[in-house]
């Protein structure tokens, strides 16, 4: 009756699910809390704990909309969910997720991707050059991630302007003598000079900048003044490939720099990552966990796979192929042809080109395969690098494994099993040494790859780029032998 009459401090009732039965009846309530469960179990999201909050947060959401319909949850009151103080936090968490699943059912438009953070107020930086910076951010057609890292280079060229040039503000003003003065500063920076925030660099503070920060530093540079000049927005009065190339003493410095794992390091890994377990990951046996599929997918993909943390991460289903002398064959086939068969890895667009093929070990293939086998369907996911919707195979309760969760968990927990450091004299051990370390060993093994080969595995653009791969082993070699006196 008080509800009929208008009372809305729904928080006072307790049990949400027995107030809405009584209001709507249980048939209504129950069909609608199964429909947006089962969508929620189908991604894996099977948690009692979360099924319960799920059901409740239903209830809620229909006693406050006074409507026993999903499809009259509209995005607008799912969206009223999410600030309705009234609802306790724990059901506020979920909200996320109902929406979701009530677009998978159709009876809602998607939820919209976070907004993202708004970068925070520039300081130290003239005006007029700052109205620029953010003009060339606008139309830029790079990569986010890449405009956001040049328009803070050039927020740092500008504060180094207000400095040592106040009354340079616009880049039209720029010379081939200012460009010379800019590229000498490069030179000598060092780590906290004309940046805004540097709480995260306190211990670094006053030390040389890394050559290739100041390579990065003079390539923006260059990008900047070229796309002013190219859109026409100031004229031509330099040529930035010219007046701001990066000197040879520091070209010098870069390249490079395959960092192998030393072969008793590397041959623990392997034995660790073949043998693993769930309480090798996670050391708590309460709370959400990646299936063991996943996880030795993941892994196994990462010791033979010689893949990019990026093209790891956005591998997608149906990424493994088997192959007999030619030929594709079937499932059935491959247990008898398990010596002979190829696996083929479909790996993704990457930094340096299209998709392309190549083939691994069949343990890796046999590792997709049964976590293929176990995975929950998911929903598509947007790819960053070709805007295409698609099904990612490292995915599970709708959230895809983040590119940096085999540097954050995967690697300490291996390295912690194996009783091998997380770091050794080359430095941190990181997925992008597992790459190294299996791309050396192809080519140095006792059949090698050539290095055209090797270079189309590792999907290089370059074989300057493969060549430093190979070094090591054959200077080891040539050291080796004896040498005749003349």
């Amino acid at each position: 009756m008080a509800y009929l009459f208008g009372f809305t401090d729904l928080q006072l009732l307790g049990n949400l699910g027995r107030g809405a039965r009584k209001v709507f009846g249980e048939a209504l309530v129950d069909h609608a809390v199964a429909q947006v469960t089962s969508v929620l179990h189908g991604w894996g999201q099977r948690s009692p704990q979360v099924t319960a909050r799920t059901a409740s947060l239903v209830c809620h959401a229909m006693l406050l909309n006074r409507s026993p319909c999903l499809a009259d949850l509209s995005a607008e009151v799912i969206q009223g969910l999410r600030t309705n103080l009234t609802i306790p936090y724990s059901l506020r968490q979920n909200v996320h997720s109902l929406h979701r699943a009530l677009a998978a059912l159709g009876l809602t438009s998607s939820p919209r991707p976070p907004a993202r953070l708004a970068p925070p107020p520039v300081e130290g930086v003239a005006e007029p050059w700052a109205r620029w910076v953010q003009r060339w951010h606008d139309t830029s057609t790079l990569p986010a991630r890449s405009r956001k890292d040049r328009r803070n280079q050039m927020l740092r060229m500008g504060r180094w302007l207000a400095a040592e040039h106040p009354e340079v503000q616009e880049p039209e003003q720029w010379t081939r003598e200012l460009c010379a003065a800019w590229v000498a500063a490069v030179d000598r920076l060092h780590i906290g000079d004309y940046i805004q925030h540097n709480a995260s660099l306190q211990e670094r503070i006053g030390e040389p900048l890394m050559p290739r920060t100041k390579s990065g530093l003079l390539a923006g540079a260059r990008q900047f003044f070229r796309d002013c000049q190219e859109w026409e927005w100031i004229l031509r009065r330099f040529d930035p490939a010219r007046a701001l190339a990066t000197p040879r003493s520091i070209r010098a410095l870069i390249g490079p720099n395959p960092r192998v794992i030393a072969d008793d390091i590397w041959a623990k890994l392997l034995w660790t990552g073949l043998n693993l377990e769930h309480s090798d990951v996670y050391a708590n046996p309460v709370g959400r966990k990646h299936p063991i599929e996943l996880l030795r997918a993941l892994v196994l993909t990462w010791l033979f796979g010689g893949l990019r943390s990026d093209e790891l991460s956005r591998l997608r289903v149906g990424c493994i192929r088997w192959q007999h002398h030619g030929k594709p064959i079937a499932g059935d086939a491959r247990d008898v042809l398990a010596e002979d068969a190829v696996c083929l890895l479909d790996v993704p667009v990457h930094k340096t080109g299209t998709a392309f093929t190549k083939p691994v070990d069949a343990i890796v293939g046999q590792a997709i395969e049964a976590w293929q086998a176990v995975r929950p369907e998911q929903p598509k996911r947007l790819d960053r690098k070709t805007n295409e919707h698609v099904d990612l195979l490292f995915s599970v309760r709708a959230h895809p494994v983040g590119k940096t969760y085999i540097n954050r968990s995967i690697i300490p927990a291996l390295c912690a099993k194996a009783g091998v450091p997380t770091a050794d004299v080359r430095g941190n051990i990181t997925s992008h040494r597992a790459r190294s370390t299996i791309a050396s060993q192809l080519y140095n093994a006792k059949e090698p790859m050539t290095l055209f080969e090797l270079q189309a595995w590792l999907g290089h653009r370059s074989p300057n780029t493969t060549q430093h791969y190979t070094n090591p082993q054959e200077l080891h070699q040539a050291g080796a032998k004896p040498q005749v006196a003349c």
